[in-house]
């Protein structure tokens, strides 16, 4: 059962919204570009795993997707957590191309390309083994049941060979290829033969699980000591993407495409959300939508945004 599906990480779509407002020429603009990359292909690494997850018992597994908890010390997140009657297993995804080397000795993971260049990673089984230690310390500040965790690293690139560089058997048994993922959680429950919770205890478990997490809210402008003014403002045109749209007798006109929108409005308002704030006035509305009317601005609002607060020039519009 799937408690908290999987969506798009809130950084990663403050990344895409700042990378489409941002000029062409901007000096942040293609590290900005670099780091969405990235963040987009662990994403899809992530969501490549589902099919393989729906292989699993309705009702033998709870399943979280990018779970962000707080350990009493320090934010912790969870690619993909799995609770079940008998245990808790952690899933630490990594979609990363090329000869991937591990060495439990030293906790080293390298990468080598196809142009025999090696890279160093941070150890995934030291990030899973991480996690699991700040789990248990959450299950215990959080007064919930006494459960053994499991984690297992979890290779999703179909370009990846994974390497050994010792006789130790860690790695055999705590990183796998994805297509293998079914049998190696199926083999831990059967190693977890016991059932430790109940129903009712699970349910509560889940639960404590899902209030506690705590997405990620960084100010992605202050991160990359972006100024306000340097983003383009305007609404995009969904067909070419091109920046701005007009507006013309209650449509949004694309002088690139000449194609026109109705609703083209609703993402520029959510990449200001993203960007800038939840909250909006009339007048920061008209300068970020190049909207010239203030009464056309206003009806743009009410049927866009969720609620206001205020009254009169005081009102803000909550997006």
């Amino acid at each position: 059962m799937i408690v908290k599906p999987r969506e798009k990480p809130l950084h990663l779509l403050k990344l895409e919204a700042l990378d489409g407002r941002l000029a062409g020429d901007h000096p942040m603009k293609e590290l900005v570009n670099q780091h969405l990359s990235n963040r987009m292909a662990g994403y899809k690494g992530e969501q490549s795993i589902d099919y393989f997850l729906s292989f699993l018992g309705e009702k033998e597994y709870h399943i979280f997707h990018s779970l962000r908890l707080y350990d009493g010390t320090n934010f912790f997140q969870i690619d993909t957590l799995l609770a079940s009657y008998r245990h808790i297993l952690i899933l630490e995804v990594k979609r990363i191309a090329g000869i991937l080397q591990f060495e439990p000795e030293f906790n080293q993971f390298i990468r080598i390309t196809e142009d025999n260049k090696m890279e160093p990673y941070a150890d995934p089984i030291v990030q899973a083994e991480r996690q699991k230690f700040q789990l248990i310390k959450w299950l215990r500040k959080n007064n919930t049941f006494d459960i053994p965790v499991e984690t297992l690293v979890v290779s999703t690139s179909p370009k990846a060979v994974l390497q050994s560089l010792s006789h130790d058997k860690t790695v055999q048994e705590k990183v796998i290829h994805k297509e293998t993922l079914p049998f190696k959680i199926a083999e831990l429950g059967a190693r977890h033969s016991v059932n430790l919770l109940n129903e009712p205890q699970l349910l509560k478990l889940s639960r404590s699980l899902l209030h506690s997490h705590t997405p990620l809210n960084t100010d992605i402008l202050n991160l990359y000591k972006i100024l306000k003014n340097e983003i383009r403002t305007g609404v995009r045109c969904p067909d070419c993407s091109h920046l701005p749209m007009v507006r013309e007798r209650g449509k949004w006109r694309c002088s690139a495409c000449k194609r026109t929108n109705k609703t083209a409005h609703l993402q520029a308002l959510k990449d200001y959300s993203l960007l800038i704030g939840p909250q909006i006035t009339n007048k920061e509305a008209r300068e970020f939508l190049h909207i010239p009317s203030q009464p056309a601005a206003k009806r743009i609002l009410k049927e866009a945004c969720a609620d206001c607060k205020g009254e009169k020039r005081r009102r803000v519009y909550l997006i």
